[in-house]
């Protein structure tokens, strides 16, 4: 009844066309009918029926008793001269002749040397002892390891031969069992292989797009270690059947003497077939739509061996089909077609800007060499040059950059674009970058607090550097108190290491109180993970201030104690100095001194 239960599932969910379909027919184990479903499973019009074919075998081939379901529909699939189906079907059958490296040790007794051999061997089947080959005494007859292209009768010690009914035998489920025997397997492949040989010599036209789609449905994984690469008998015949490295075998392919997997290049089965001008539009579509590196490196080899040469006026959406590809030697090899592509210069800026979205540095380099060529710098305008100058591959932040130094800044919406620089993400232009856009918004016309103090908060430090371009003595940078306020509240250690040294060049920032110019020399000072020569100078200033203002003593002489404590001998040096400094100028300082330092001894001639 259970057995019974599971056909009519399958049978409901063909008729309804139901997506679990293929699963509870993957479950079904037994083979008169499935024999019976297949017949009418392959001569079904739907494009559904059909559909489900390429996905069962896109799945693996290991339900139980299905080799009945496989021979059939590949019988058909070749007397239909189906091109797509026995295309899936040759990648189906190269996956489950799959053989195992294995490594045996040798040592020759005569001459005491020992060695290593590995071979390649294809996995047993383990066979049932005999007590799982015995049918039980009840119940239907079970037999976990029974093939399933045959229904061999079991004995019994004491009752003979029993031949049970397919309406009681219960199937067993067996996970991960590739169908059929190896040799059953290996003549699959050589069958599915000999139908595109076949068509080469009869229908040479059809060959280049039949044997593409082929090689399109091989995965990464199927191809993941070079014993997975000799097993896949189609593609080596299809890729690599004229090169001197292989040297063919009735079953396998194998190694020459010396030579390695990594010596193949394009070397197909009737080569003079890809080399037709039709041939290059297949292998395009098969580079951007192949789904394993191996055939995408293969066609890419071919393409530029054979058509590079001659390939001319290739729509730029084609192109732009390589330039999307994930795989960064796709996209090289669409920038190399899209210089010999015509029409460049009727391309929008719309069109271009899409072709440098791509993400491959060296493609984007051809791309806008080839940008720089064909565009003039007045089809842009500034917004768009100022995206480009902020983009983070350097050959787009490049090419933005001296499209933005040709334009003229005249107003405040052009000042406002300029300011957006401070946004650049590109370290190797990135203080040029800032050193042009200071010019521009730093001087006494078009100066702006705003605008300016989004450059020392850029988030790239190439930026950050190139903004103190701008404090110079005489610029209104240099005077404003409100940058200045801004800066003591950076949260950038550059920035406040910048800010102490340029607090040595004048006597005090405007507008800035004791108390907050504290907090930077505290943070500064308070840098355990780095020296430098702003540590000392701070120790200084705090010194002078402490002399200058008696008051600011008990909120800077912890600052002192700090460094004074510093693992680095110079800083303690120069923060004992300080406190030395300070004591000396002014003695009543002494006793507070005393409070933060009290392992710091004073003599009454030096607190006097």
């Amino acid at each position: 009844m259970e057995e019974r239960a599971a056909w009519l599932l399958v049978e409901e969910y063909f008729a309804a066309g139901d997506e679990r379909f293929l699963a509870s027919l993957r479950d079904y184990h037994v083979p008169a009918r499935l024999a019976v479903f297949t017949d009418r499973w392959k001569k079904d019009p739907r494009p559904w029926a059909r559909l489900q074919i390429f996905n069962y075998l896109d799945l693996p081939l290991n339900a139980s008793a299905h080799e009945t379901v496989v021979k059939r529909l590949f019988k058909n699939a070749e007397e239909q001269n189906d091109d797509e189906l026995m295309a899936a079907f040759a990648v189906a059958f190269d996956r489950i002749a799959r053989r195992r490296l294995k490594r045996r040790f040798r040592y020759d007794w005569q001459t005491r040397q020992s060695w290593q051999e590995e071979t390649l061997r294809a996995p047993h089947n383990r066979l049932p002892t005999p007590a799982e080959s015995r049918p039980p005494s009840r119940g239907p007859v079970k037999n976990p390891f029974l093939g399933a292209a045959e229904f061999p009768a079991v004995r019994d010690a004491a009752k003979g031969p029993v031949k049970p009914q397919w309406e009681s035998y219960e199937w067993p489920r067996l996970k991960n069992r590739r169908l059929f025997k190896h040799r059953t397997r290996y003549y699959l492949r050589r069958r599915a292989w000999r139908y595109f040989r076949r068509m080469g010599f009869a229908r040479p036209g059809d060959y280049p797009a039949a044997v593409a789609r082929m090689l399109g449905g091989y995965r990464d994984e199927d191809l993941a270690s070079g014993e997975n690469i000799l097993d896949s008998w189609s593609l080596l015949h299809a890729c690599f059947y004229e090169s001197d490295v292989l040297e063919w075998g009735a079953t396998h392919p194998k190694l020459r003497d010396g030579r390695s997997l990594r010596e193949l290049t394009a070397a197909p089965q009737f080569p003079d077939l890809w080399k037709a001008p039709a041939a290059a539009r297949v292998l395009l579509d098969l580079i951007v739509e192949a789904k394993a590196r191996l055939v995408r490196v293969w066609a890419m080899q071919l393409l530029r061996r054979e058509h590079l040469g001659n390939i001319s006026g290739i729509p730029v959406a084609s192109i732009r089909r390589l330039l999307d590809h994930s795989d960064g030697e796709v996209q090289l090899l669409g920038a190399e077609l899209l210089e010999k592509a015509r029409g460049l210069e009727q391309l929008t800026i719309d069109q271009w800007l899409e072709l440098l979205s791509i993400q491959n540095v060296t493609a984007l380099d051809a791309i806008a060499r080839l940008m720089a060529r064909h565009v003039a710098a007045d089809r842009l305008d500034l917004r768009q040059c100022v995206k480009l100058a902020c983009a983070e591959p350097a050959p787009v932040a490049r090419l933005g950059f001296d499209f933005l130094r040709s334009k003229p800044i005249h107003g405040k919406e052009d000042l406002d674009a300029v300011a957006d620089l401070s946004a650049a993400r590109c370290a190797s232009l990135g203080k040029e970058i800032a050193t042009w856009a200071m010019a521009q918004l730093a001087t006494a016309d078009s100066y702006d607090v705003d605008r300016v103090s989004r450059f020392f908060d850029s988030l790239l430090a190439e930026v950050r550097e190139g903004a103190w371009g701008a404090l110079k003595t005489g610029s209104p940078a240099w005077d404003d108190t409100s940058l200045w306020s801004r800066l003591v509240e950076t949260p950038y250690d550059d920035v406040r290491l910048r800010f102490v040294s340029a607090l040595q060049e004048r006597t005090s920032a405007p507008g800035l109180s004791t108390d907050q110019l504290s907090a930077v020399w505290a943070r500064v000072l308070l840098g355990i993970h780095r020296g430098g020569r702003q540590k000392l100078i701070a120790l200084r200033q705090i010194s002078d201030a402490v002399r200058a203002d008696p008051s600011s003593a008990d909120r800077l002489l912890p600052v002192l104690a700090v460094a004074i404590r510093s693992v680095r001998l110079p800083e303690a040096r120069s923060g004992l100095a300080a406190v030395v400094m300070v004591i000396e100028a002014r003695p009543e300082l002494a006793e507070l001194a005393s409070k933060y330092l009290p392992e710091l001894q004073l003599t009454p001639q030096e607190a006097a």
